[in-house]
């Protein structure tokens, strides 16, 4: 019995003609957004060799990763779950960059084993830019404007969100936590769950100081000028370490509020990507309300370590697929259309060539029944060809 419908599984669909030129045009305009800033385009393969791909930092994408066998090598292979740890490779193996800086964009479609409606498709088009070899506040600054530029290449208006996991991460080092105390913290922290926070902390044994920071760390959140003012206050007198952390953030702040009109918010307990990122975290929102962020990054230093050779970086990334429904519709009123016969003709075939030459569309028809009313066409006249 013939299917009268077939589906795609679920979290994996199909994009028709509307949808995939929508999703074109805008690949085109963030590659193109990172080309005129110095970033050089990357298409690693879609599958590789799982010790390569699951190596280092990726070792948590494990879950997500769709595994088979190679039939040529007998090896285990992945389908990648993400882009950026193929992108790491690709510097520290490949281009061997370790003596200068290297700018790197890549889009590509990545698949997970897991459906997860709350975070998008199950197979994002990801499109993303990096910066490696550089461990300065300044490069993070420029992945943010990139990615702040992007957006409005995207017509949208963001607001901006800032972290940094490495206070966190110096905060759990000063309060001498145990690998199964940090663990815990870090779960009660991505969760929010305030509750279980203040349980957790009046469990410890901080002197004055730090328990004052721990008390108020969820707390530290909202306009980043305001949080900044408090945290230099509360956090930087405790070591060089949280003094540096903080001013990294302030530096941040103080370039995009004067560069940028976007709304700055700033979480310091935010421990997004701890597994993963190493210093400062950032991520854009729509302000039209939409919960998911749009696009983010981070840094995460070290990266190519498992490959031999431990290079600093920074980067962002984006599903394109699930930012779809957030972007303009993108309308062809603009664009000529041009139908002509399905002949034999060298001179037509000039003729068609000339006016795609030109970005104008030519259609073959064959038969005159499929030429809308009103539309242009080609037709022959002594041996030449022209529009009508």
């Amino acid at each position: 019995m013939q299917q009268s419908t077939w589906f795609t599984p679920e979290g994996l669909e199909d994009l028709l003609p509307e949808e995939a030129q929508k999703l074109e045009f805008y690949r085109r305009k963030l590659v193109d957004g990172f080309h005129l800033s110095g970033y050089s385009l990357v298409l690693p393969p879609i599958a590789e060799f799982t010790d390569s791909l699951l190596t280092g930092t990726a070792r948590h994408m494990a879950v997500d990763t769709c595994r088979f066998t190679d039939q040529e090598s007998g090896k285990m292979m992945g389908v990648r779950a993400d882009m950026t740890p193929q992108v790491a490779r690709i510097v520290s193996n490949r281009l061997k960059a370790s003596d200068r800086i290297s700018r790197l964009c890549y889009v590509g479609e990545v698949l997970k084993t897991r459906n997860n409606k709350a975070k998008g498709s199950r197979s994002p088009i990801q499109v993303g830019a990096e910066i490696f070899g550089h461990k300065g506040v300044q490069s993070d600054i420029e992945i943010v404007e990139l990615m702040l530029d992007s957006m409005k290449n995207l017509n949208l208006d963001v607001k901006l969100s800032l972290g940094h996991v490495g206070i966190v991460d110096e905060l759990m080092s000063k309060a001498g936590l145990t690998s199964q105390q940090s663990s815990l913290l870090i779960d009660i922290l991505e969760r929010k769950a305030i509750p279980e926070y203040e349980v957790f902390v009046s469990g410890l044994n901080l002197d004055s100081a730090l328990q004052d920071v721990f008390t108020v760390l969820p707390h530290l959140c909202g306009d980043a000028k305001s949080v900044i003012e408090k945290a230099k206050t509360l956090i930087s007198p405790l070591s060089e370490t949280c003094s540096s952390d903080v001013n990294q953030l302030e530096d941040m702040i103080k370039h995009l509020s004067e560069l940028y009109p976007v709304h700055i918010h700033l979480d310091l307990s935010d421990i997004r990507g701890y597994q993963y990122h190493t210093g400062l975290i950032f991520a854009v929102y729509s302000t039209c309300g939409y919960l998911l962020p749009i696009a983010k990054g981070g840094r995460y230093d070290n990266i190519g370590s498992d490959f031999g050779l431990a290079i600093p970086a920074t980067g962002f990334s984006l599903d394109l697929r699930a930012t779809l429904d957030l972007l303009p519709n993108v309308t062809n009123s603009n664009a000529q259309t041009v139908y002509a016969p399905a002949k034999t003709s060298k001179a037509l075939q000039d003729k068609v060539e000339q006016l795609k030459s030109k970005r104008i569309q030519v259609i073959k028809v064959y038969s005159d029944q499929e030429i809308p009313a009103g539309s242009q066409r080609l037709i022959e006249d002594s041996g030449h060809w022209k529009l009508v």
